[in-house]
């Protein structure tokens, strides 16, 4: 079950056939079997935000690059901010090929070498679909008033050698959070860490969202998520940004 405004107050819902997430702040509960609406249209709903790299990425580490599954709590990983940062937190997620055939959506998105500008990334860089690439561009700059924003990879795939890779029979995602979110470096491209917003950590399970907790209590409070290392976007504007880039040529990170 899902809520949207009714079309005739949302004029712009009559293009939507995508659906991501919607936070309910207020909601007054009705009686149980009380008929609303029939769906008026046939959306696709997008299954909960998981941020990760394959595993074979290679992070910047104070030892110079490291695969990503390689990674512990304590290390030293390099952070675009705030120099060398250590390492809170690890988890992984091994999916294979009838996880792949289940659910399409886990598959990962991959970013061939150069496709974010030069040497962005220096080598195919794999990630899951939600996880965030930073984008360094004029065009981010008008579009949103910054100049550099973190926007999901599934979001850039109109553009010359980003893509989902359908080829993938199996693939293990690690995750690596901070006591803040971090822009790192990742096959040299900049990506972001595990932001714990509350749909990204309801999408690891009960026992990585254990250890968590053991470590970041304060993230029972939604007040006190760390900041966001970037503006996170997506949606139209982001669509926006994406046309204008493949139509001008230009390069994501410049």
């Amino acid at each position: 079950m899902f809520f949207r405004p009714a079309l005739d107050s949302v004029d712009e819902w009559s293009d939507i056939n995508a659906l991501y997430s919607v936070e309910i702040l207020q909601a007054t509960p009705l009686p149980a079997n009380t008929y609303v609406a029939r769906i008026s249209f046939n959306p696709d709903i997008f299954d909960l935000d998981i941020i990760c790299f394959a595993a074979g990425t290679m992070i910047l580490t104070e030892q110079g690059d490291r695969a990503v599954e390689t990674q512990q709590a304590g290390d030293m990983i390099w952070t675009r901010d705030n120099g060398f940062q250590p390492l809170r937190w690890t988890g992984t997620r091994a999916l294979d090929a009838i996880d792949l055939a289940a659910k399409p959506k886990l598959r990962p998105v991959r970013i061939e070498a150069g496709a974010l500008g030069a040497d962005q990334p220096v080598r195919p860089l794999v990630v899951s679909r939600q996880h965030r690439i930073l984008i360094r561009s004029a065009i981010a700059q008008r579009i949103f008033g910054a100049a550099e924003v973190l926007a999901p990879a599934c979001q850039l795939t109109e553009l010359s050698g980003i893509r989902i890779d359908e080829d993938v029979t199996e693939v293990t995602y690690v995750h690596l959070m901070f006591d803040d979110h971090q822009v790192i470096m990742s096959d040299g491209a900049l990506t972001e860490s595990l932001y714990p917003g509350a749909q990204a950590l309801e999408s690891l399970g009960k026992t990585a969202l254990a250890e968590i907790d053991a470590l970041f209590p304060q993230l029972r409070d939604a007040t006190r998520l760390p900041r966001e290392a970037r503006h996170l976007v997506r949606g139209p504007q982001l669509r926006r940004l994406v046309e204008r880039h493949a139509r001008n040529e230009r390069a994501l990170v410049s």
